[in-house]
């Protein structure tokens, strides 16, 4: 059986097929293997950090600029009288997101 083109998200193919005895069972036609990631286990550690790193960021720049939107909604300037809170809030909820004892082997 010919296998046509298949796109890159299709990772198996699978038919059903009749047996002597009459029961159907499925036979795999195709499977795609997953690509590994080329990576050298020494340096696995230093990406999943710096990877945890830029989540934290991430976080704590959305939700200061969600404080910011919102303190500009409820007072004129808003913003610059909440700039000191909101910063402080924003980089504590980030810190939550790092947790440092899973690089130290804790």
């Amino acid at each position: 059986m010919d296998m046509p083109r298949l796109s890159k998200s299709v990772r198996r193919v699978t038919v059903l097929q009749r047996d002597a005895s009459g029961a159907v069972s499925p036979v795999v036609v195709f499977r795609r293997e997953r690509k590994t990631k080329k990576q050298t286990a020494f340096i696995k550690p230093f990406e999943q950090f710096g990877r945890s790193v830029v989540k934290v960021s991430d976080t704590a720049t959305g939700e200061y600029l969600r404080r910011h939107k919102k303190s500009n909604r409820k007072h004129r300037d808003g913003w610059i009288r909440d700039a000191a809170t909101n910063l402080v809030h924003a980089n504590a909820k980030g810190a939550k997101k790092l947790r440092v004892s899973q690089f130290l082997g804790m």
